[in-house]
């Protein structure tokens, strides 16, 4: 008797699990890091990783088939010390239709350095130089991590 209620519980769980019981189920998402906009200002696919202190980077996020429910995107910008700089959190609504969502990075030199940049576009920048890593999640379900340079 136990051992049968046993198995009826695990195909029960199986089946919830098998049903896609989380908010992302078969869901199409693709995501990318660029610096390049068109002219409505969309960020648009390049195969660059290589970004200026003066760029504003984006990170955009597409995506189908989710369940028509709320959901959350979250976009982690991490410095190259490994300090996290950016946490962009965006709730949306997912109606049925294919949809995008990008966030965005600007770096910000701190005050009294703008003049001198214009001399040496690096002077107040030097912490942002290196590699970042963009971390990138849907429903807190973790769907990657890209790594791009800055230099100045």
């Amino acid at each position: 008797m136990a051992l049968s209620l046993f198995r009826t519980i695990s195909f029960l769980l199986l089946l919830l699990f098998l049903s896609g019981s989380g908010s992302v189920r078969a869901a199409e998402i693709d995501w990318f890091i660029t610096n390049t906009t068109d002219v409505d200002g969309r960020p648009i696919r390049t195969d660059a990783s290589v970004f200026n202190c003066s760029d504003q980077i984006y990170t955009m996020v597409s995506f189908s088939d989710l369940r028509e429910t709320t959901h959350t995107l979250i976009v982690d910008w991490i410095d190259p010390s490994g300090r996290q700089r950016e946490h962009t959190v965006h709730n949306f609504r997912y109606f049925g239709n294919p949809a995008s969502i990008w966030a965005w990075l600007t770096l910000h030199p701190p005050r009294g350095a703008i003049a001198l940049r214009l001399f040496n576009p690096s002077v107040g920048m030097r912490e942002f130089i290196g590699t970042w890593t963009v971390r990138v999640t849907i429903d807190y379900q973790f769907l990657g991590r890209a790594k791009f340079e800055v230099l100045c």
